[in-house]
């Protein structure tokens, strides 16, 4: 039978493309990749937001409003059968509704500075963004400020915090300054995305190969995908609440859409065939690579949404970046089996 990950590296007398019923999952020819760039457009995000229809929001908002009132009816009635049967039973019911009320208070309010957040800081990178193309030193003033408040209650952000309000205010160029703050508040969280977003992709690679189910493979890299989203959203500063976790994730699968999705790039290509990992794994090991990339994928776009300034010293993370260690470890596993 033949392996559907093989790769045919011998010579061709001949470039021929592969007619549609022979396409295989995973077999791959460098000339015939799609090369999708992993750079961060700081403008992709601000084309993320779709426009709301009235009609929507209108019916959404009048079902919200009647349940409510089915279950303010129903609890009022709750709490007067109660009195009627024994009124010491009526005030523990009154307290309890008083209670879930405060409660219900406390998630709105969470709720609603879980989305502030996220529209401060894609605002802030807006800021960011043009203040250091236009050199602003106000305006980049302003920003820097910004990003330090957002970081001051961190604990383990106090050393860089320390660094940067030793050094900042030497700094007259609204650039240089932006820069600066990036390289001493954003550089080392960048280090632990990456790190965040490795071992993510090499979770979802171990449990790939020994899934014996489609099923769970593809229950388990949702549920490592939202978890990898909300670990990169709290790592730079944002509070991810429900709601705010879901208008987080539609613009992650928004931006990945922008940029191409989850294709892989010629590069990636070129080291798979390189390290002839194609040709040489099993079905299961390979799916657990090809899953692994697409995780880094969600991890890449969930760091280009919610990083607070946009990449000005170096380019964002690539999904090459994190090919070797996934190679490594799907190599290790093949070693593993054949013992």
């Amino acid at each position: 039978m033949t392996d559907p990950f093989a790769v045919d590296l011998s010579p061709k007398d001949e470039k021929k493309k592969p007619e549609k019923d022979e396409l295989g999952p995973l077999a791959f020819e460098v000339d015939q990749a799609i090369n999708v760039s992993t750079e961060i457009d700081p403008e992709a995000d601000l084309a993320i937001a779709p426009k709301r229809s009235f009609w929507p929001r209108l019916f959404w908002g009048s079902l919200s409003l009647l349940v409510s009132l089915g279950i303010s009816l129903t609890l009022e009635r709750l709490v007067r059968d109660l009195f009627n049967a024994y009124p010491a039973l009526g005030y523990v019911g009154l307290g309890l509704v008083a209670l879930m009320v405060l409660a219900l208070l406390g998630l709105i309010i969470r709720e609603f500075l879980g989305l502030r957040r996220l529209k401060t800081l894609a605002k802030l990178k807006h800021e960011a963004s043009a203040a250091h193309t236009g050199k602003n030193l106000p305006e980049a003033q302003k920003a820097v400020q910004q990003l330090r408040a957002i970081y001051e209650g961190n604990p383990a952000m106090a050393r860089q915090l320390a660094e940067f309000d030793r050094h900042a205010k030497d700094i007259l160029d609204g650039d240089q300054l932006l820069e600066f703050a990036e390289r001493t508040l954003l550089v080392p969280l960048d280090e632990k995305a990456k790190a965040i977003i490795a071992n993510s992709a090499q979770r979802i690679s171990l449990v790939t190969a020994v899934s014996p189910r489609a099923f769970f493979d593809i229950m388990f890299v949702l549920y490592e995908a939202a978890r990898l989203t909300r670990r990169i959203a709290q790592l730079y500063g944002a509070r991810p609440s429900f709601f705010g976790f879901i208008e987080m994730s539609k613009s992650v699968m928004a931006h990945l859409a922008l940029t191409g999705g989850i294709a892989l790039g010629d590069s990636v290509v070129q080291q798979l065939l390189g390290h002839g990992l194609a040709a040489r794994l099993s079905a299961k090991l390979g799916e657990g690579v090809i899953n692994g990339l697409m995780t880094v994928r969600v991890g890449i776009a969930a760091i280009a949404v919610i990083r607070p300034l946009p990449y000005m010293l170096k380019k964002g993370p690539a999904v090459s970046d994190f090919l070797p260690a996934l190679t490594k470890l799907a190599k290790d596993q093949d070693q593993t089996k054949g013992q």
